[in-house]
């Protein structure tokens, strides 16, 4: 079971240790490697226990703070939503390297698998002043595990899926290495949804002093996968099946292929007065997508393939000054280039009808600065960034935050402002004009203001509370809207505020005999968009719409137990349920003018349940149940007139690891 540990000062002291499993310093926060009372941001950290083979995407749904929903089994595409904001406003970094596309600025999350003892760093605020773009609802940090010790695990399902994986790790003198692998395979629920993905890894350190070190890492990430589409709508007695699928899915042929590369060599030099590194890197996104288009006379066939290439430079300076300052500061500088190639092909005859390709790219640097002081029971923060790009305009983020200790080791308040933004994606900057689209090189920054106020308070041993309240403003967000003469082209129209509250306790007592959490998240989001009322003769006529926030769960549930039985086994269970979504789609039926049509996903309610036993501290054997009560509320909105994509029914699964 994956581990959730809620950070603060309350819960790090030494003698906790036994009681609670935690690192004694974070590292995304702030620039500095503070412990957590040094974030005025709530933060989370959740842990890949050394049973466990998985990716992004198991790992973050066990947070109250995120709804992530895969297309399908494990290795199928999964995208955040943190904190009432979406995945493209979510910044997902990889040790510090950022992997967020600027193709279309998210990034899968079952394209990055975890071995165990990697943790995640979940800050719930925006941390442009430190990290730069997507950063608006808050930064994931994946931090790769250096300890040493072999781990492999194999796990098969009912539906003849698989998983395994293994790690290796040693730290011998100044030297240190690191091997992952892992490989998954899944045919799916339904037609054309099967998936197989394998993964590899490798790092190396060296540190022949104290105050000089030198890593080197690379890892390959290779999918293919079905794209089935929607679930089709049978229920009308003269139902026709899609021309290229059946009563199950919209497509039997469609293919996705994705493959992401990165590599990074950093160097670190001196001690805790004066230290710093400088991280050079590289971050390679492969995706092509094959299609079929119906031409009435032939079938089409369609290939398109993105090739997003990212190499950047990250260089930090820090420094302790009177015992009582930190005082960080570094430049970030990036070259973001992609390549869009699109062959149309006459499947009948085996000819091209049309070939396209275009390639965009962007440079941009940052400076930023952080002070940090450390005043007794208070600790104030403030840091700032200049942005600059030669692609849009510059853009400053401030960040100003305090964190108070009302009774050391009992209860800490904080409170925080930053200000954020999200670039515009090569998409959106650069489409190439056609008859339908184009891209808008004027197009400017989303920016976004955030404001949280946080309490953690641990009144006994065993027991941690945690709260949060947030107010979230997000103006010229980028919107598809028709243009001249027909056009559809992106624009700065929209606005989104989201109001949210979380709350989580945590208890674990007997040395983990009784063991769990509970948490609750509510986002009250609301949307301000221009939407189109009359279209006629390529005149488009708009007006202002404040509503409910599409895709965005009011309300989120989670909670997760673990009894330890008997000696070496446990019975673990965890629960979500997801309050009812909503999405918008146009109504061209009383053309030319132009209705909205709501469409809603019904609450959901998915329990998961697993068993497992330890033998000679080597072996663990596991078994257990996903979607145990079977929901199948669907898991992502289709079209307006489909039955969206579904939840992955109930499956059974079974596992051995071993560890050393």
């Amino acid at each position: 079971m994956i581990k959730l540990v809620l950070l603060s000062l309350l819960f790090s002291q030494a003698e906790d240790l036994t009681v609670y499993e935690m690192p004694e310093v974070i590292v995304t926060a702030t620039r500095l490697s503070l412990p957590a009372e040094a974030s005025p941001w709530p933060v989370e950290v959740l842990v890949v226990e050394e049973d466990e083979v998985t990716d992004l995407t198991d790992v973050l749904a066990q947070s109250v703070s995120a709804d992530v929903r895969s297309y399908g089994y494990e290795g199928h595409s999964a995208f955040p939503i943190l904190g009432g904001i979406l995945a493209s406003r979510v910044l997902v970094l990889y040790n510090g390297v950022h992997m967020n596309s600027r193709r279309d600025g998210v990034i899968d999350l079952s394209l990055i698998p975890l071995a165990p003892g990697d943790r995640v760093e979940i800050v719930k605020g925006p941390l442009s002043a430190l990290y730069g773009s997507a950063a608006i609802g808050g930064v994931l940090n994946v931090i790769p595990s250096k300890e040493s010790g072999l781990a492999a695990r194999y796990e098969a399902t009912d539906q003849w899926g698989m998983n395994t994986g293994a790690r290796g790790a040693i730290n011998w003198g100044i030297l240190g290495a690191r091997v992952t692998g892992s490989w998954l395979t899944n045919p799916g629920f339904r037609h054309n949804d099967d998936v197989t993905r394998y993964n590899g890894g490798i790092g190396f350190w060296i540190a022949p002093t104290d105050a000089f070190n030198i890593e080197l890492n690379t890892a390959y990430t290779w999918r293919q996968m079905g794209v089935p589409g929607p679930a089709p709508d049978t229920s009308d007695t003269a139902f026709v099946p899609p021309i290229f699928g059946d009563s199950l899915v919209y497509s039997l042929y469609d293919r996705q292929a994705d493959k992401l590369l990165r590599g990074n060599i950093k160097t670190s030099f001196g001690k805790q007065a004066f230290s710093g590194y400088l991280n050079l890197y590289a971050v390679n996104q492969d995706f092509t997508y094959n299609r079929h288009s119906d031409r009435g006379s032939y079938t089409e066939l369609v290939e398109n393939r993105y090739n997003d290439l990212r190499l950047g430079a990250d260089l930090q300076l820090s420094a302790q000054l009177a015992r009582l300052f930190r005082l960080a500061g570094g430049l970030s500088i990036e070259e973001e280039m992609l390549q869009v190639r699109g062959i149309y092909t006459d499947s009948a005859a085996d000819t091209v009808i049309w070939d396209y390709s275009w390639d965009a790219d962007d440079f941009h640097a940052g400076i930023w600065i952080e002070l940090l002081a450390e005043l007794g029971r208070f600790t104030p923060l403030a840091a700032a960034r200049l942005e600059y790009s030669d692609r849009y305009q510059h853009f400053f983020s401030p960040e100003l935050g305090l964190s108070y200790k009302v009774v050391p080791e009992r209860l800490k308040l904080s409170a925080a402002y930053g200000r954020s933004f999200r670039a515009p994606t090569l998409n959106s900057l650069f489409w190439p004009a056609d008859e339908y689209s184009q891209g808008n090189p004027d197009l400017v920054p989303e920016r976004s203001q955030s404001f949280v106020l946080s309490a953690d308070a641990r009144p006994f041993r065993f027991l941690k509370l945690s709260a949060a309240g947030s107010w979230k403003d997000i103006t010229d967000m980028i919107s598809w809207l028709p243009f001249r003469g027909g056009i559809w082209r992106p624009e700065n129209v929209d606005q989104a505020t989201i109001w949210g509250a979380e709350a989580t306790v945590a208890w674990r007592i007997k040395e983990g005999l009784f063991s769990g959490s509970l948490g609750a998240a509510y986002n009250h989001a609301t949307e301000k968009r221009r939407i189109i009322d009359f279209y006629f003769e390529d005149e488009p006529q708009l007006y202002e719409v404040t509503r409910q926030a599409a895709f965005i769960p009011p309300l989120i549930l989670k909670g997760n137990l673990a009894i330890r039985a008997w000696g070496g086994g446990e019975i673990a269970t965890a629960v979500a349920w997801t309050a009812k979504r909503i999405n918008y789609y146009p109504d061209y039926s009383p053309y030319p003018e132009i209705g909205v049509i709501e469409k809603t996903i019904s609450s959901s309610l998915k329990l998961d349940l697993s068993v497992s036993q330890k033998l000679f501290k080597l072996l663990t054997i596991k078994a257990g149940v996903k979607n145990v009560l079977n929901d199948q509320t669907a898991a992502h909105f289709g079209g307006y007139n489909d039955l969206d994509y579904p939840t992955a029914p109930r499956r059974f699964y079974g596992s051995v690891s071993v560890t050393y």
